[in-house]
C-alpha cells in the first residue's frame, strides 16, 4: 500500500494531512488543491479488511469525482469494482461503499470502521453526525476533503481546537502540479473576497453581506408544495464580450403556504437572442405566469428581445433598478432569515447564485456585479413584496403546479 502513495506523489499540504494521528481531520483547500487525490489516498491508507463509507453530496458528484479518483489512484491495487453497487475492493480486502449525502437518513444501517466525506461544505452537519454514527468497527476514523462555504459547520468542528480534531488548509497556489497559469485565470474569475475562499481556502465571512448562509442552508429542501404563483427573473447583461457580466436567469415561485422557492438558477454569458431563446424554454417547461426583467439596459427593448426569441406567449412585467443592489435586496434579508425562502436543490447545483448571495459586500466599489443575485432579488420581490395582483384567467394563481421531487 505505502508504494501506491508514493507513486502518487503527495504535496506537503497532503502529506500533512494524511500523517495527522488525529481521529477526525478535514483537508480544506482551494480549486485544485488535490483534496480528493488525498481522501483516496487516505482509502489506500485503511488497514486491511476493513470496510468504509465514501459519501458526496449528490451521486453524480459521488460517481464521477470520488469514485474515479479513488479508481485512478489505485490503480492495480483495485480486485474487484461494482458500479450497480458503487462498492469497490482493493487486494487488501478493503471495501469502500460509495453513498450520496444528499439524504442522511440513507446512510442508516451501515456498520464501517472509517468515512470520507468529499466536498462536506455542501452538505449538512446532519449527514456528518449520520456518518460518525456508522463507525462502529476498527479503526474508527473519518475525514472530509472540501473547499471551504462561509464559517459553516466544517469550521465549527475542525477549526476551533476541538479535541482529536486536525484541519489542514491547502491553498491553491500549493498544488505544484498545476499548470503555471491557473491560479491567474482563477484570480481574474473571482471577487477579492472568493479568492480568498475558492483560491486561499479561507472560512470566510462576509460581515456586509445583506444574506448569511446559515440563512439558506436553514431553509433549503428537496421539493416543495404547491405553487400558486411561478416566475422567471431576469437580469439582462448591458453586452456580450469574454469577461462581460452574466445574464442572470431564476426561476422562483410562491407556496400555497405563502412562503418562496427557489427553483432553478440557469444564469449564464449569453448574447441576446440566447438568453431570451433560454428563458423562453423554461417558461414553457415550467408553465410560468410571468417573466420579472430589468429594462435599465435597452428599455423596451428587452421586451421585444423577450417575444422575438422566447415567444409571444410570454407575459413579462418590467422592473427599474432605480436603488441600489443592496437597497433593493434588504427587505428579502427577513423572510431568508424567517426561513420562509427555501433554495429546492443541493448547496452545490446553486453554487454560483449562493456565493453571490453571501460573498457581495454592498460597501466593496470594486466588486463585480451579482447578476444572478439581481435576478433573484426580482423574482423575489414579485413574489413576496410587491402586492398581489388580480390573477389572470388561467395563470398559476387559479391553476396551483404539483410539486416534483428534485433528484
Amino acid at each position: 500500500m505505502g508504494a501506491a502513495v508514493l507513486t502518487a506523489r503527495p504535496t506537503v499540504k497532503q502529506r500533512e494531512f494524511l500523517e495527522a494521528p488525529e481521529r477526525f481531520r478535514a483537508y480544506v483547500g482551494g480549486v485544485g488543491a488535490g483534496k480528493t487525490v488525498a481522501g483516496a489516498l487516505e482509502v489506500i491508507r485503511q488497514p486491511a479488511g476493513t470496510t468504509g463509507i465514501v459519501a458526496a453530496p449528490t451521486y453524480p458528484m459521488l460517481r464521477d469525482v470520488a469514485l474515479r479518483t479513488l479508481l485512478e489512484i489505485a490503480g492495480p491495487l483495485v480486485r474487484a469494482v461494482n458500479r450497480a453497487e458503487m462498492t469497490v475492493e482493493l487486494v487488501n480486502g478493503t471495501r469502500a461503499l460509495f453513498r450520496s449525502a444528499d439524504n442522511p437518513d440513507a446512510l442508516r444501517g451501515i456498520n464501517a470502521g472509517w468515512v470520507w466525506l468529499d466536498e462536506g461544505a455542501y452538505v449538512r452537519l446532519r449527514a456528518w453526525d449520520v456518518l460518525l454514527g456508522r463507525l462502529r468497527e476498527f479503526p474508527g476514523r473519518a475525514w472530509v476533503t472540501t473547499t471551504p462555504r462561509g464559517r459553516n459547520w466544517i469550521y465549527d468542528r475542525f477549526g476551533t481546537s476541538r479535541p482529536d480534531h486536525r484541519m489542514t488548509i491547502a491553498p491553491t497556489w500549493d498544488n505544484p502540479y498545476l499548470p503555471p497559469s491557473f491560479v491567474g485565470t482563477l484570480r481574474e474569475a473571482y471577487t477579492a473576497l472568493q479568492q480568498r475562499q475558492e483560491i486561499g481556502g479561507e472560512f470566510v465571512e462576509n460581515v456586509g453581506a445583506v444574506f448569511r448562509p446559515d440563512w439558506i442552508e436553514a431553509g433549503r429542501r428537496r421539493d416543495y408544495p404547491d405553487l400558486v404563483r411561478l416566475v422567471i427573473g431576469v437580469d439582462p447583461a448591458g453586452s456580450h464580450r469574454a469577461g462581460s457580466a452574466e445574464t442572470g436567469i431564476v426561476v422562483a415561485g410562491r407556496g400555497a403556504d405563502g412562503h418562496a422557492y427557489v427553483l432553478e438558477d440557469a444564469s449564464g454569458r449569453l448574447d441576446a437572442p440566447q438568453w431570451a431563446a433560454r428563458v423562453g424554454d423554461l417558461y414553457d417547461e415550467w408553465d410560468a405566469d410571468a417573466v420579472v426583467a430589468e429594462r435599465n439596459y435597452g428599455g423596451d427593448m428587452v421586451v421585444a428581445t423577450l417575444r422575438a426569441y422566447g415567444g409571444p406567449q410570454l407575459r413579462v412585467i418590467t422592473v427599474n433598478a432605480s436603488r441600489g443592489k443592496a437597497v433593493r435586496a434588504e427587505p428579502l434579508a427577513a423572510p431568508y432569515e424567517q426561513n420562509r425562502v427555501h433554495h429546492v436543490g443541493t448547496a452545490l447545483e446553486f453554487k454560483i447564485l449562493e456565493s453571490q448571495l453571501t460573498g457581495w459586500d454592498p460597501n466593496d466599489d470594486g466588486a463585480v456585479s451579482p447578476d444572478r443575485m439581481d435576478a433573484l432579488v426580482w423574482a423575489l420581490t414579485d413574489l413576496l413584496v410587491v402586492p398581489k395582483r388580480t390573477p389572470r384567467v388561467g395563470s398559476l394563481a387559479s391553476a396551483p403546479v404539483a410539486g416534483r421531487r428534485i433528484r
